[in-house]
């Protein structure tokens, strides 16, 4: 395996590349919806309301509020909390050892459309606080994928060349605008997936 000379950061997407969001079934409940994944996830991108919470900008309770009825749901409102809160499982099985793996002279990040009531679970219960060099998440930079705006937030605040940036995210929307600005960027889909793009990229020590 060739290690390209040019990558300085590996940067990860985190809903189903290192955290199991279960099976589609979660989506359709909460949008109210029907069809392939892939369709369904590009709803939950294109929501207006998702796209507000996810960026920090309403709470959790308006979230919930707003989203109800943008879909057309009657499921009650603590109860969509309560299984929105939920809807991360964990750690896919071989995630903190695949990020340990890097080699210790890349740049480790994260870039992850995420949220309030997400980002506690993930960082301390899922054990991910303290794995990587920076985490851009979100709702606290105030912008979200596939927007421009958050992929050009990352290249500045880390100040390296987009064609440094190996990028792993499950959704081909995030890929195409990454690529776009010059990241080299794969869509994957859980820990098998994702190892296999940072071994062909020479990333990992093992």
């Amino acid at each position: 395996m060739e290690q390209d000379h040019n990558i300085r950061v590996v940067l990860f997407d985190l809903g189903n590349v290192l955290v199991d969001l279960g099976d589609i079934s979660e989506m359709h409940a909460m949008l109210n919806t029907q069809g392939e994944e892939s369709e369904v996830w590009l709803k939950w991108l294109q929501s207006p309301t998702v796209a507000a919470f996810d960026s920090g900008k309403i709470t959790f309770d308006r979230f919930a509020e707003e989203l109800l009825d943008e879909v057309g749901s009657s499921v009650d409102k603590e109860v969509f909390k309560a299984s929105f809160k939920a809807w991360p499982k964990g750690l896919f099985s071989g995630a903190l050892a695949l990020v340990d793996a890097v080699k210790p002279e890349y740049h480790r990040a994260i870039l992850s459309n995420t949220n309030a009531a997400h980002w506690p679970r993930l960082m301390d219960e899922m054990g991910l606080a303290g794995k990587f060099h920076s985490y851009y998440a979100s709702h606290m930079v105030g912008f979200v994928k596939p927007d421009d705006a958050i992929y050009q937030h990352v290249i500045h605040s880390l100040q390296v060349a987009p064609q440094s940036i190996l990028f792993i995210d499950d959704n081909q929307v995030n890929i195409d605008t990454a690529n776009a600005l010059g990241m080299k960027a794969f869509r994957v889909k859980g820990i098998d997936e994702a190892r296999r793009v940072l071994h062909l990229y020479g990333v990992l020590s093992h």
